[in-house]
């Protein structure tokens, strides 16, 4: 009796830690059948739609090589191969591609140095690009086609999380199918993006400088700057949520085509 209890015993033990060993090789960000992009959850709104979009990661984003100028010649492949992407995108969408260079080495070293503690493989943005829609409708089409163009590793969704600011765009990491390499791409609204680059830039470059002072005194922010900063972070706020109401408006009263 006492060895088959104690073979019981040990039977339990092991299927307990089988469970657990199973567990622990799930995927962090594990989803259900659905795709994790928001494009088959059976709605036919494009706001809803993208309000559904999860923030997501498949998996740690790592460029395949850790040597940062075999990475920067890659990325001029890259770049070349996403501007195609993009333009084909922007094309059927009547949206508007922005496509800078490549990140120069000198940027690139800078980061991988101060922000990855050395490690080349972590840097995602030596190619990137933007997409500017004129409303939701669009940039959902323009999303849909590079999920369905190329492998999604992490969505930020700042739609459905905007930023304290208000401000709101989708940012994506992809990885192309031919060069390999991880990107990003922000897919914007166009009076958002007109409000960052604008308005909201000269607000950031008031607290830049504000906070540059205290920091040359060796002090803490005072009471009055401290009213000042709150002032100008709500004027931005203002800004964004009055752009994102009319563009709400807009979505509202559009139809998004159910996808395949």
């Amino acid at each position: 009796m006492n060895k088959l209890f104690r073979t019981l015993f040990i039977f339990l033990v092991l299927l307990s830690t089988r469970q657990v060993t199973a567990q622990s090789l799930a995927p962090v960000n594990q989803q259900d059948d659905k795709v994790p992009y928001g494009l088959n959850l059976g709605t036919h709104n494009a706001l809803d739609i993208l309000y559904s979009i999860p923030d997501f990661q498949a998996y740690q984003p790592m460029q395949q090589s850790a040597d940062l100028i075999d990475l920067m010649t890659q990325a001029d492949l890259a770049q070349t191969e996403l501007g195609q992407l993009l333009s084909v995108i922007s094309q059927q969408n009547k949206t508007t591609m922005l496509l800078p260079a490549a990140k120069s080495y000198q940027r690139a070293l800078q980061k991988v140095t101060h922000k990855f503690e050395g490690d080349a493989r972590l840097i995602t943005d030596l190619a990137r690009g933007s997409i500017v829609a004129n409303n939701v409708d669009d940039l959902m089409a323009s999303y849909k086609m590079l999920a369905e163009n190329s492998e999604v590793v992490q969505i930020k969704n700042r739609f459905a999380n905007p930023k304290a600011s208000g401000y709101r765009d989708l940012n994506v990491l992809l990885k192309l199918p031919q060069s390999q390499m991880i990107v990003e791409v922000q897919l914007h609204l166009q009076t958002i993006a007109n409000i960052k680059s604008g308005q909201d830039h000269k607000h950031y470059e008031q607290i830049q400088q504000i906070e540059a002072i205290a920091s040359i005194e060796h002090r803490p922010l005072n009471e009055f700057e401290i009213q000042q900063i709150t002032r100008i972070r709500q004027q931005s706020h203002k800004q964004y949520h009055k752009a994102w109401l009319v563009y709400k408006r807009q979505a509202i009263t559009t139809d998004y085509p159910q996808a395949a």
